[in-house]
């Protein structure tokens, strides 16, 4: 089985439960078996203006699908959530990324991972860090820890403490 790391997004709705529903569905596919869930977490929006603050959590999900599968079964769970693609960056009620498939590298027309904007998104480092702070980024050659705490030597303000869902 492989192991994957899935970013978990959403501003609509009642997004604590449709995070439970997805790390629910998630467990059911192949193999599937939630290793670990962040703590979530409130951030600002970074698309359009005028939309509500956004919820982040990340799981590290085993399962036997390979990453295309995992991909096509997790953008299933978002439609089943009434995930609704149009503007980029724009309100939703679920969205989930798959940030990283162990160590590996995967380049696609549907899928690079690691996620190519993982390092800059504290909103997906600090979940990240709860899970897995020594996961290593495969061609950063840092770790999750250190991807974050460079954000915030940058200068970022740090995330409050999340809370669990």
């Amino acid at each position: 089985m492989t192991r994957f790391f899935i970013a978990l997004g959403g501003n609509l709705g009642d997004v604590a439960s449709n995070f439970r529903s997805a790390r629910h569905c998630m467990a059911q596919l192949p193999g599937g078996d939630i290793l670990q869930s962040s703590r979530l977490y409130r951030t600002p929006p970074l698309g359009p203006p005028g939309q509500p603050d956004y919820y982040n959590a990340a799981l590290s999900l085993a399962c036997e699908l390979d990453a295309l599968a995992l991909l096509d079964a997790l953008q299933g769970i978002e439609a089943a959530h009434g995930r609704i693609r149009g503007e980029r960056w724009g309100a939703r009620t679920l969205d989930l990324d798959i940030l990283a498939m162990d160590a590996a590298v995967v380049e696609t027309d549907r899928l690079s991972l690691p996620h190519p904007q993982l390092q800059f998104r504290q909103f997906v480092l600090r979940p990240l860090c709860d899970i897995a702070p020594n996961w290593q980024h495969p061609r950063l050659h840092k770790t999750a820890a250190e991807l974050l705490d460079a954000l915030l030597t940058r200068g970022e303000a740090a995330l409050p403490k999340g809370v669990a869902w």
